[in-house]
């Protein structure tokens, strides 16, 4: 019986040592100064890209909603801008040339129309995601009631105003990158 307990003993003995040490094996490594070898500061991969429409023969599917891009789009401009209409765009490119698209939001700051539109890139079966480092196509409108991209070949390269009135334009600003749904 004595023999029983200790070989019992034994065996729970190795099991819990075992245990331990897969416990151990999750633990941070650390360096050779003792602290934990983790990144400190800005992450250094950036956030993957998300997945914004799908086509199929007769409609796109958004795949993200058009709340939360708008929601998205609002928090993105950042000064006050009210996103009310969202839509995807076949840029216009001349024959044989890449279809590109392009996410729009439009809407208005104190009366004045506003819109950002940023590339998107294809996933190779209709379906196409917005990457953080895509550029942001900003419209500002100053006496135009609404404003429209100018392209060539499927990028956007200027604005025009929907009327001609004297003093009325489109300013176009162009930045590097977005970051529609990176948290803040």
């Amino acid at each position: 019986m004595r023999i029983i307990s200790r070989l019992l003993g034994f065996g729970l003995l190795s099991i819990l040592v075992l245990l331990v040490m897969s416990c151990e094996s999750t633990k941070p490594t650390t360096s050779e100064f003792g602290s934990p070898n983790r990144v400190r500061g800005a992450v250094l991969a950036k956030p993957e890209s998300r997945q914004i429409v799908h086509f199929t023969d007769s409609t796109a599917e958004y795949t993200t909603s058009r709340s939360e891009l708008a929601t998205a789009f609002i928090r993105e401009f950042g000064d006050g801008t009210v996103i009310d209409k969202i839509q995807v765009r076949k840029a216009p490119v001349d024959a044989g040339g890449p279809v590109t698209y392009y996410l729009i939001g439009m809407g208005l700051r104190s009366g004045s129309f506003r819109a950002m539109a940023l590339p998107l890139t294809s996933g190779g079966d209709d379906t196409y995601y917005l990457r953080p480092g895509a550029e942001r196509y900003i419209l500002s409108s100053v006496g135009c009631p609404a404003c429209y991209f100018n392209f060539d070949n499927g990028r956007i390269v200027g604005a025009i105003c929907s009327e001609n009135a004297p003093g009325s334009h489109c300013d176009l600003k162009v930045e590097v990158n977005n970051s529609l749904f990176t948290a803040r």
